[in-house]
């Protein structure tokens, strides 16, 4: 940004979604000190900016520290949440200007108050509160709005996580999503006792698809939440299919060349390994019928005996046997690679064991009757 004077700090951020401060609000054109020149000269990054110091001081708890000597001119704050955006924000806000706090901008907003200590008790109506005001009545009622926000945490960690917005975001949306299922069976009930013949469009799966902006680590915690709330299990099985295409675009594995082919093929592997394993340990659970696809079982085989652990093939073996009876021949002809030459050699141990667990499924059953028929 390069060396930003207060007579350039213009107010950003506009958009139809927003909550526009109005106490004390000042617009750009009638600065009153526009002519005075600054007194202090804040380093953000590789940004800086010129400044007056009372009214920082006066809104920030962290300035009005560093200042404790009056003949400091320059400080530097190295590690503002949302970088010199966020600070600039922060800045017309002490300033007074108007400034909009949105779906973009307010969980930066909401980490940079934090870190710079603009509360209450250095200021009435402080950004912090009024930022947690916004996150109350906007964000955390809506599904999608929570999983935006949720989406900007990511690059907001620690911090976003030391301030509790992130559980409370994946608790928000698997409360959500739990109520508009109730809401969405109530409305089916309504259809099928009023004799319609067509079947109301459920919200669930716009906001699963939704779920594959966020990195791994963010979406597992989402899944984990709605199903210990008792989501469905065929929601959650689309959920995990939606992402799961999403992510692995593109991450084609190859058989390399050349050395730095090689190593963009080892992250490549790395990060498919981690989605794989992820994601059959997000499963729902499953007995004889299952809400997940017997294609989509086999897909994650065949990237699994490539990049993933023993346990997790194992895992996958065990969840096409029991629904073998579902599957084509394309589903059980597990390539040993995924290079894509014609020299495909098929992994005959896995589906070996593939049969074998199937077999075994119907000695149970007929061991099942024979019991019964004693009985």
């Amino acid at each position: 940004m390069g060396l930003v004077t207060v007579g350039e700090l213009k107010p950003t951020f506009t958009g139809k979604r927003g909550f526009r401060l109005n106490s004390s609000i000042r617009h750009a054109s009638e600065w009153p000190i526009s002519d005075v020149s600054s007194d202090l000269t804040v380093q953000v990054g590789s940004s800086s900016f010129c400044l007056h110091k009372f009214p920082l001081v006066s809104r920030s708890g962290k300035i009005r520290k560093l200042l404790t000597d009056s003949k400091t001119s320059s400080i530097c704050l190295p590690s503002v949440p949302g970088g010199a955006e966020a600070f600039e924000l922060a800045a017309k806000f002490c300033y007074g200007i108007n400034i909009e706090i949105n779906l973009l901008n307010v969980a930066k907003l909401r980490c940079a108050s934090h870190y710079l200590e603009m509360t209450e008790e250095f200021s009435e109506d402080n950004l912090a509160i009024k930022t947690e005001h916004f996150f109350k009545e906007t964000i955390l009622p809506s599904i999608s709005n929570s999983i935006l926000v949720l989406h900007h945490c990511e690059a907001l960690v620690p911090v976003s996580e030391d301030l509790n917005l992130v559980n409370r975001l994946v608790i928000a949306i698997a409360n959500n999503a739990c109520k508009e299922q109730l809401a969405s069976g109530l409305l089916k009930l309504d259809y099928t006792f009023s004799g319609a013949n067509i079947e109301p469009e459920t919200p669930l799966d716009w906001w699963g698809k939704s779920l594959a902006v966020l990195n791994l680590d963010f979406f597992q915690r989402v899944v984990s939440a709605v199903k210990s709330k008792g989501l469905r299990q065929d929601v959650i099985s689309k959920i995990l299919i939606s992402y799961t295409n999403k992510s692995l675009q593109g991450l084609i594995i190859r058989d390399p060349k050349l050395d730095k082919e090689r190593v963009i093929d080892l992250e490549s592997k790395k990060k498919q390994r981690m989605i794989v394993e992820t994601v059959v340990r997000l499963l729902p659970t499953q007995g004889r019928r299952s809400s997940v696809p017997m294609a989509f079982l086999s897909s994650l085989l065949k990237m699994g005996i490539a990049t993933s652990s023993g346990s997790c093939r194992s895992e996958l073996e065990r969840r096409i046997g029991l629904q073998l009876d579902q599957a084509i021949l394309e589903d059980v002809l597990i390539p040993t690679n995924l290079n894509g030459n014609n020299n495909t050699m098929y992994d005959t141990d896995s589906i070996l064991r593939i049969f074998s667990i199937f077999l075994n499924l119907d000695e149970e059953d007929d061991d099942e009757e024979q019991d019964q028929q004693h009985h």
